[in-house]
């Protein structure tokens, strides 16, 4: 069923990897912005902690079993309409909730806890050139990062905000570029990857697969 949440969610990952992955490769294959590569890397661990949501609706067994791949153990899951909460304890031991609101085929908004702290805020847009999404983290030590992106077919750009209090909801009528309004950004468009490093330099090349 396309109208899943489950679906929605899968379908923008894919969406966004097909743009994070050359972006990724391009960075790290330049000598000039090896070291941006690694702004990503928050990114990819975002994909492994919203992983519940990539099977929000297909029921407990579906859910369990993608979180004991990381270690996960008392999973519970349960659905309320279009809310999802998933609870369980992570590798650490330490009890950690997802709760999710599914708006069909529009958005999908998470929020996450842990021991009973707020610390994930995340959020995936449909728009009418592709997606916008969110993902805002706050690390064990209290370091706050934001992630900001927009995809366009196989064209996106990604932002990331360091030290920022939790963002403003998205509406959805985001432009294709918002993330460029960010300190750093990287930016995929056709073979050309272009961007502003975290050190305030400005970088363009073409990338060669």
């Amino acid at each position: 069923d396309s109208d899943t949440a489950s679906a929605f969610y899968s379908a923008y990952m894919e969406a966004k990897s097909d743009v994070l992955t050359p972006l990724m490769d391009g960075l790290g294959n330049n000598p000039d912005t090896m070291m941006s590569a690694f702004s990503f890397l928050g990114i990819t661990l975002s994909d492994l902690y919203l992983l519940p949501a990539m099977y929000f609706g297909l029921g407990e067994p579906s859910v369990a079993a993608a979180l004991a791949v990381m270690g996960a153990e008392d999973v519970t899951y349960s659905e309320q309409g279009n809310n999802y909460t998933v609870t369980y304890k992570d590798s650490e031991g330490k009890a950690s909730i997802l709760n999710g609101t599914y708006d069909a085929g529009k958005s999908l908004v998470v929020v996450g806890s842990t021991n009973g702290t707020e610390n994930v805020f995340a959020e995936t847009y449909r728009t009418a050139f592709g997606y916008v999404g969110q993902f805002y983290f706050i690390a064990d030590d209290g370091t706050a990062t934001l992630y900001q992106v927009a995809i366009s077919g196989k064209d996106g750009v990604f932002g990331v905000i360091e030290g920022v209090e939790r963002p403003a909801p998205l509406t959805g009528s985001e432009s294709a570029d918002f993330p460029k309004s960010a300190k750093e950004w990287y930016a995929l468009s056709g073979s050309t990857i272009t961007g502003m490093t975290a050190e305030g330099k400005s970088v363009s090349f073409e990338y060669v697969p």
